[in-house]
């Protein structure tokens, strides 16, 4: 179901790590105090983010490099479209790809990414399609005097690479590489902060809403025609009028790569959604869209249309709990 809260404007974001749920604070280790952040864009342009820190020092010891992790959709090719510096009483300088393989302190033998995936999740969105791109300071900074280091991150990317709508919740994380994410005695050693719904829009692709449960669901959220995929008709999102139905089928039609439309819209077993578990009103479906539809070697499916029917196939919720049809495209990024 893809009813959300549009956003109005392009007004600016900004977040008190004080009083953010998501972050986590720090005695010892770096705080994330606040993001300048618009709440919307349009596709391929350019987004200026300022990650505000606070890096308060006891003792000695280091230097450290500074850890950065930003959580966006894979389809926006972080890595790829962003660039990152930072300006400090320490001086100023670039945020540059932690290099591949880096095996991350204290991360029980994971890279820095997968060690912000392992802790930080998806960062409270709800479609596995997201990504932690990781980042290291170009220069180390002490840990000594008690000082309290403050700087900011200047963060511009170019969102929307795969051309998509979106709704997500970005994220960003600090630490450094002495430490990890970790706790102890003096402190936390590590900041999270996760932002409110970032709104995309003007893009040609389909809305992709990682902010709110859907009615249906497709994974992998990207494939082809030839991959094997397994779509969830999530009947707890809302009341359907499929709440007392007590099977549910596909209904779809495919779109081809020559101009042909291909419809499967029967009440059988090839169409027949099984039930996660007892009573859960939750339905899925596994399938092979080449074979499913029957396209020949020549064909490829470009996009699906589909609907949620009951056994007798009169009764039928689409997109948004209505009589539009839910849309899937299918691409690889």
């Amino acid at each position: 179901m893809r009813s959300y809260l549009h956003i109005k404007g392009k007004g600016l974001w900004k977040f008190c790590a004080f009083i953010t749920l998501a972050i986590v604070l720090a005695c010892c280790g770096e705080i994330i105090t606040g993001v300048d952040q618009p709440a919307t864009a349009t596709v391929g342009s350019v987004v200026p983010i300022t990650v505000h820190i606070n890096i308060p020092t006891l003792g000695n010891g280091g230097p450290d490099y500074l850890i950065f992790g930003f959580l966006v959709p894979k389809g926006w090719k972080g890595a790829q479209n962003t660039t990152i510096t930072y300006t400090s009483p320490l001086g100023n300088g670039t945020m540059n790809l932690v290099p591949d393989g880096t095996v991350a302190k204290n991360g029980g033998g994971l890279t820095w990414p997968a060690y912000m995936k392992k802790t930080f999740q998806n960062g409270g969105n709800l479609i596995d399609d997201v990504e932690w791109v990781a980042y290291q300071s170009d220069k180390a900074y002490p840990h000594s005097n008690g000082d309290a280091l403050s700087g900011d991150l200047h963060i511009k990317i170019k969102v929307g690479a795969d051309g998509n709508n979106t709704l997500v919740k970005l994220g960003y994380v600090i630490t450094d590489t002495g430490n990890g994410f970790t706790s102890d005695n003096n402190g936390t050693y590590y900041s999270e902060l996760i932002t409110p719904c970032f709104e995309l829009t003007g893009g040609t692709g389909d809305l992709v809403d990682f902010c709110n449960p859907q009615l249906t669901t497709i994974n992998p959220p990207k494939s082809l025609d030839n991959d094997f995929i397994t779509l969830t008709f999530d009947g707890t999102v809302t009341d359907t009028k499929l709440n007392n139905a007590t099977e549910t089928y596909l209904c779809a039609t495919a779109y081809t790569s020559d101009g042909k439309t291909i419809s499967v819209c029967e009440q059988t077993d090839k169409t027949r959604m099984t039930q996660t578990g007892p009573n859960s009103r939750k339905y899925q479906i596994t399938l092979w869209p080449k074979s499913f539809f029957g396209t020949t070697g020549t064909q490829t499916i470009s996009r699906m249309e589909y609907f949620i029917t009951d056994k007798t196939g009169a009764t039928k919720v689409g997109y948004g709990n209505t009589l539009a049809p839910f849309t899937y495209t299918f691409k690889c990024s």
